[in-house]
């Protein structure tokens, strides 16, 4: 028996893994009550105290023959599944799910019974989401992410006599093309969007590697101009034309307290000033329920992200410059510090990654530097001598300075 920590929705679960009367894994999800944010002590005292006092046959009922002989339709299934995920997930990434289940429901069909679901059926679908639909492996991974899941919850419900999925193979992860701008291409870049409504926006996403929704997301409150310090704990999505705000980031390290730089400070204050004449200006027409943001428009409605996306894109065509996604500028800004020598380390916190991983994977083609760094010293270590090697090399070189001698003067004897 097993167990650790998850956390859904902000709070921590104490997770206990136990196998039932046939040796089948299961689950049980205990509430610790503890909130995420500096609980992590006491929630992992929690849990040990559950694995002490937890016993499985009391917790359990006996284990009955699968249900096997149910006439659910699978693509219902997933559909009930995802609406009870729904509250898990923000409302980008249950939209998302929702295009993966459209497309499992025109493959699939309403004939489809879950019961008989197979490891082939499920290979096939994937072949189709490779050869018909000319999809990549990412987009596998995406129905990956609801099909393993489900079937596993399947299985624990009693509902298919054995788990299709469990033995399906990883699916590997493709290398995409990066796209990115250097510090020449990005000069030129400024030109161009500075006198813009998204010029700012530009600027701190080249400069800082800011996500979408993080960057609309920071507020003044996140600024501390004093302590010289920006922060970064909210974001702003649009999923179907609707705003939604929000505290929970991508990942808890995303959460995170970078240097504020003096040309974004000056930047920043700039723009303080601009909103204020808005303000002024526009009078009782000014939108006073986004005030705390800074990226807002003219009349203070908040800036949504499709429109920055739109805007940089038609800039960069009106003005033939190189193509790229605006999420590019925070590759753009990675593969700045990666060529000034900064850590993968240093990268990886910068940029709000969960995983050194996940930093590496992505930036170490680009770390040349550090090959050639890593050339010199095994050139180094290869081919320096040691005290032994240096003495021998002396002593034959004196040999040889004195055998020159002697032959010299027996030249000389022979010539008187």
């Amino acid at each position: 028996m097993t167990g650790r920590l998850k956390v859904k929705n902000g709070l921590f679960y104490a997770v206990i893994n136990y196998k039932d009367d046939l040796g089948r894994y299961k689950q049980k999800w205990i509430p610790t009550g503890l909130s995420e944010r500096g609980n992590k002590k006491e929630a992992q005292g929690f849990l040990q105290e559950q694995l002490e006092t937890f016993k499985p046959n009391e917790n359990i009922q006996v284990a009955e023959k699968p249900k096997t002989s149910n006439d659910i339709i699978f693509v219902d299934y997933v559909k009930d599944y995802l609406e009870h995920k729904k509250a898990e997930v923000s409302p980008s990434v249950y939209r998302a799910y929702m295009t993966c289940y459209k497309v499992m429901k025109l493959y699939f069909g309403k004939k489809q019974k879950l019961k008989d679901i197979t490891y082939q059926h499920i290979l096939n679908f994937y072949d189709y989401l490779k050869k018909e639909r000319g999809n990549k492996n990412m987009t596998l991974k995406h129905h990956a992410t609801i099909l393993s899941p489900a079937l596993r919850q399947a299985y624990r419900d009693d509902l298919i006599a054995k788990n299709p999925y469990e033995f399906l193979p990883k699916i590997k992860k493709e290398k995409t093309k990066m796209s990115y701008y250097n510090k020449n291409e990005l000069d030129e870049l400024f030109k161009v969007t500075d006198k813009t409504a998204i010029g700012l926006i530009v600027r701190v996403a080249a400069y800082y590697g800011f996500r979408r929704s993080e960057l609309i997301g920071i507020k003044w409150s996140a600024i501390d101009f004093d302590n010289k310090v920006i922060s970064i704990s909210h974001k702003v999505l649009t999923v179907e034309g609707i705003v939604y705000l929000s505290d929970t980031l991508k990942t808890t390290s995303s959460h995170r307290k970078l240097p504020l730089l003096p040309e974004i400070e000056k930047l920043l204050l700039e723009r303080k000033e601009e909103i204020e004449d808005n303000k002024l200006m526009y009078g009782r027409s000014y939108n006073k329920k986004y005030s705390d943001y800074v990226f807002v428009d003219d009349i203070g409605d908040i800036i949504k992200p499709d429109y920055v996306s739109n805007k940089f894109r038609e800039l960069l065509k009106e003005n033939n410059l190189k193509h790229i996604r605006f999420h590019d500028l925070r590759h753009s800004c990675a593969s700045l510090l990666v060529a000034s020598g900064v850590p993968m380390k240093n990268i990886q916190e910068w940029l709000g990654h969960s995983n050194f991983s996940t930093t590496a994977d992505i930036y170490s083609h680009l770390d040349f530097s550090a090959k050639i760094e890593s050339a010199n010293i095994i050139s180094s270590m290869l081919s320096k001598k040691d005290d032994n090697q240096v003495i021998d090399e002396e002593i034959k070189e004196l040999e040889r300075l004195l055998e020159e001698k002697r032959k010299k003067r027996k030249q000389d004897e022979s010539e008187m």
